[in-house]
């Protein structure tokens, strides 16, 4: 540890100073050295977290946002037109088997709030 600010002559010193001055002023010696130590970990605790930040994030390529834009809008285009009128057959189906065709509303809720989401991401970059 040669760039330690806390050398083996600086403990040397401490310990001679502690003998010295004997047991009136031991205590504070001691807890000088020690604080010395505190402010020695503790800017060493620092050097390391400094070194472990994390890069900055990217900043988004607009072309690619915009290609992924267009697809999604193609994407939902494409469901919706195709998933109203299967939905319409569906539900004609299940209501004329006399079942309860309220569970095509629940898909279409469900794609509205999943695609909802994906724009909302989508936009905010």
């Amino acid at each position: 540890m040669s760039d330690s600010p806390l050398s083996a002559q600086d403990i040397r010193a401490a310990a001679e100073v502690h003998r010295e001055l004997g047991a009136d002023y031991g205590e504070a010696v001691v807890e000088s050295f020690l604080s010395r130590i505190d402010e020695h970990i503790a800017s060493r605790v620092e050097q390391r977290l400094a070194g472990l930040t994390r890069p900055a994030p990217r900043s988004a390529d607009p072309v690619r946002l915009s290609r992924y834009r267009a697809i999604f809008a193609g994407v939902v285009a494409g469901s919706v037109v195709a998933g109203v009128p299967l939905s319409l057959a569906g539900w004609w189906l299940i209501k004329d088997a006399g079942g309860n065709a309220a569970s095509l509303l629940l898909v279409w809720l469900v794609l509205a709030v999943v695609y909802g989401l994906a724009a909302y991401r989508l936009r905010r970059r």
